[in-house]
């Protein structure tokens, strides 16, 4: 899975997914919101069969790669404990 950034400044990011399927965005986004230092995340998609889903991200303090970053680090984290309890 590759993002690619089409917007960055000092405290907003928008990423563009390389896939068609938003479900990644929309629980990447959802962890962002639990966040304390998200604004606010969002996930959107143009249109479901042809555009590319997106990801905003404005935050109060930080980097919002860094913060985005961050996210996906919890989520891999979150995953990998519910595969071991699978086993």
């Amino acid at each position: 899975m590759k993002f690619s950034i089409l917007k960055l400044t000092k405290n907003e990011v928008e990423l563009e997914l390389d896939e068609k399927d938003s479900t990644m965005t929309e629980l990447i986004a959802e962890k962002l919101n639990s966040m304390k230092a998200v604004d606010v995340a969002a996930s959107k998609i143009e249109h479901p069969i042809v555009a590319k889903p997106k990801l905003f991200v404005r935050v109060k303090k930080g980097n919002p790669l860094d913060v985005v970053k961050e996210a996906l680090d919890e989520l891999e984290k979150e995953f990998k404990e519910l595969k071991d309890e699978v086993k």
